[in-house]
């Protein structure tokens, strides 16, 4: 939400006098807050209320009906609530008609304000689908257009995929497939685009704004380049870019001055109850990685000559390594993520590790005691891998396939300290097909816990509560399987039906966390089913 908010910043002094160039001041006195960021906070006042009357159940489904029922009397609420606080800054000539209404009724709208104020939604969504539930409620209040619905929906979910460790690869193929064409570059668009106030020509190039940058100050600036409604726009570029890379607090900081007492007052309570959503690791550029490294059977092959023996008909060829597509992307965010975080120096990896008594060697990097190494040592070493590779092919293809930047991507994660101490409160277990699934809900209390079981072998329900001592051993057992490392989401896009399944683990102070499946699956799978009494080979047998 913070990134909406200051993209509306950034862009309020261009809206109407477009600055095509990525060189400019990010904030100065003609900067001013906008509808974009009164509306984008609206919404989530909204939330907050809502919440203050019905929690959301932590149970795998989706936000239940009670709950958007109200929440979308608190979005009417709150939207002219607030909005009619500022009736000068800067509403649609429609908008400004529902404000001020008596009796306020969707006006099939289009318009971009569907998508710049929607950023909330995508920060507490615990899954896709409910990014989706939510944004369709909170956007159809106004914009009950199709395609007003369909720039919030891509927004939220982009800003959820961000938050949710996929990479801008996934993120670009989910916008490709569901909503919009994005096959354009910024540079292509650049002197042609004009302003435009509907989703469909401001919600694509926002997304690739965000695409292309290298950091989130980088997709700022880019929005900005393009012109057009420039302060929705770079909004919305803003709420995906904070989703992926998280705020400066050097900007955060800054765009909080322009904010009135009422405004701040919502976005610290917001902050105050929901911050461990908006919580983003230093290092999460990177350390998303580990699931899909995992996951991934192949990370290229090396190319050895064996046809040609040297003579002027057959010249010998120099081998390479055609690495594939999961280490290019990781190596091209590393080298973005080394530019932008200057202070560790990475330029000098081979100081780094030498002051770390280390030496940039293949075999001494692989034995070093990574628990004892700090961030900028375990960068220093990512750094020397991928920098080997230019003198002796394979090298990083080694490291890769040794599981030794996966070792040093942990690191990262600890240091980054999520979920580090935080008890669980809930795990929640789906799994099934055709719409029949077993679930599984333990709920964790002080000293004890509780297990649910609803299964297709049984008629009824199955209870069991546990004391201090079972309960500890299930907390070690779940701990065990570092379900933090997995990637957020396994697909087999070649088969259609099969099994499909939904794990949910809520810490202490945050809403929950929700990894999906259909017909793929982590390393650990069979970890899992035996956690929750399941026979592996059993579950094979079914699919």
């Amino acid at each position: 939400m913070m990134g909406a908010i200051i993209g509306d910043i950034v862009g309020s002094r261009f809206e109407f006098n477009n600055h095509k160039s990525k060189e400019f001041e990010l904030f100065t006195k003609e900067c001013h807050v906008t509808d974009d960021s009164i509306m984008t906070l609206a919404i989530a006042k909204a939330i907050l209320e809502t919440e203050k009357m019905i929690k959301p159940l932590f149970n795998g489904a989706d936000f239940e009906n009670d709950y958007c029922l109200i929440l979308e009397g608190m979005t009417i609420k709150y939207m002219q609530e607030i909005g009619r606080k500022y009736p000068n800054c800067g509403y649609g000539n429609m908008f400004s008609k529902w404000v001020f209404s008596e009796n306020p009724e969707p006006y099939n709208s289009y318009g971009n304000g569907a998508a710049m104020r929607i950023s909330p939604v995508g920060f507490i969504a615990r899954s896709e689908g409910q990014a989706t539930r939510l944004s369709e409620i909170v956007t159809g209040v106004t914009h009950n257009h199709v395609e007003g619905f369909k720039g919030a929906e891509a927004t939220a979910v982009a800003i959820f995929m961000a938050r949710r460790g996929f990479t801008k690869e996934e993120i670009r193929n989910k916008i490709n497939e569901n909503y919009y064409s994005l096959d354009f570059t910024i540079d292509n668009i650049r002197d042609s685009y004009q302003f435009n106030a509907t989703c469909q020509e401001t919600v694509p190039q926002a997304i690739v704004s965000f695409l292309e940058a290298t950091s989130f100050e980088d997709a700022i600036r880019t929005a900005i380049s393009i012109g057009g409604d420039s302060d929705t726009l770079t909004a919305i570029t803003g709420s995906i870019a904070e989703a992926y890379y998280g705020v400066p607090e050097k900007i955060k900081e800054k765009a909080l001055t322009y904010l009135s007492n009422d405004l701040r007052t919502i976005f610290d309570e917001w902050f105050r109850i929901n911050g461990a959503v908006n919580i983003h690791g230093k290092f999460k550029v990177l350390t998303k990685y580990i699931g899909k490294i995992a996951a991934t059977e192949s990370f290229g092959e090396r190319f050895i000559d064996y046809e040609n023996d040297g003579t002027i008909g057959h010249p010998i060829q120099i081998p390479f390594v055609n690495f594939d597509e999961l280490v290019n992307i990781f190596v091209e965010e590393f080298y973005n993520f080394s530019d932008n975080h200057p202070e560790y120096k990475l330029v000098t990896y081979v100081s780094i590790l030498e002051d770390n008594r280390l030496q940039w060697d293949d075999m001494v990097m692989r034995s070093a005691e990574v628990e004892s190494l700090d961030a900028q040592c375990i960068l220093a070493m990512i750094m020397g891998a991928i920098r080997a590779e230019r003198f002796c092919d394979g090298a990083l293809l080694s490291f890769f396939k040794d599981g030794f930047i996966s070792k040093w991507l942990k690191r990262l994660k600890a240091i980054d300290g999520s979920n580090v101490n935080k008890p669980i409160e809930e795990i929640y277990f789906e799994i099934g097909s055709f719409g029949d699934y077993d679930t599984y809900h333990i709920i964790f209390e002080e000293g004890s816990s509780s297990v649910f079981k609803t299964t297709l072998s049984n008629e009824l329900p199955v209870e069991e509560h546990y004391l201090l001592e079972k309960t500890t051993r299930l907390l070690n057992d779940f701990n065990a399987l570092q379900v933090e490392y997995w990637d957020s989401e396994y697909i087999d896009p070649c088969v259609c039906d099969g099994t499909q399944w939904e794990l949910g683990v809520k810490y202490k102070g945050e809403r929950g966390t929700v990894w999906e499946g259909s017909n793929a699956y982590p390393p650990n799978w069979d970890d899992l089913l035996v956690f929750f009494g399941i026979e592996p080979d059993d579950e094979d047998e079914e699919e």
